[in-house]
């Protein structure tokens, strides 16, 4: 479970980038801060990263705390197959699913960093890889891997942020972007449902 946890927080959390709700917000915030001091560059970077991971290390730590007893496999089938299938109805038709803004809880948030904003922002697309990889979590009950968890994802999610904040943009990387924002929703599914398939052949 610890292993399978880990693997999901890299997979999904890398994944989470690419989604079409999220790539746009962080190529922006990567293109200006490719274009600050190098010293204002880094600052608004941690900022993003270390708000990003405090944040999904608190909801993947809560959710093992709080645990989760039994999850029958039916159900993990359902629950993926269902949220599979979002993704694809996502592309054809508007969700009207907002992003979680939990730096609007923190006393004088308009004036906050935007890397702050965006560290604590859960946009709409990745909600529900966020819910999957805290359903492991509170199956796990391990707090201290949840915690690592949290670390992991927001690391992989993130990581494309850094990169391109530091190597900047040419015309075949922008390409290159375009064409994961509009595939990644159908590779999502693809996961997902291959995971349901998992379950039901091997019954975990």
């Amino acid at each position: 479970m610890n292993t399978l946890l880990l693997v999901a927080a890299a997979g999904l959390g890398l994944l989470a980038f690419f989604e079409p709700c999220t790539i746009a917000t962080h190529t922006l915030f990567a293109l200006r801060a490719n274009r600050d001091m190098p010293r204002s560059r880094w600052r608004a970077l941690a900022q993003l990263v270390v708000s990003r991971a405090v944040l999904l290390a608190a909801i993947f730590g809560l959710a093992a705390w709080v645990g989760l007893q039994t999850f029958s496999a039916g159900a993990a089938m359902l629950m993926l197959g269902v949220i599979g299938s979002i993704y694809l109805v996502s592309r054809k038709i508007y969700l009207p699913v907002p992003h979680i803004e939990f730096f609007r809880l923190l006393p004088g948030h308009a004036r906050l960093a935007q890397g702050l904003k965006l560290g604590l922002t859960l946009p709409a697309c990745t909600l529900p890889l966020v819910a999957v990889v805290g359903f492991i979590s509170a199956l796990s009950r391990r707090p201290d891997m949840a915690l690592l968890a949290g670390l992991v994802f927001a690391g992989m999610f993130s990581l494309p942020t850094l990169w391109d904040s530091a190597r900047g943009f040419d015309t075949p990387h922008r390409t290159f972007l375009s064409k994961a924002a509009l595939i990644s929703p159908y590779l999502t599914a693809l996961l997902l449902w291959s995971g349901a398939f998992l379950i039901w052949k091997t019954g975990i």
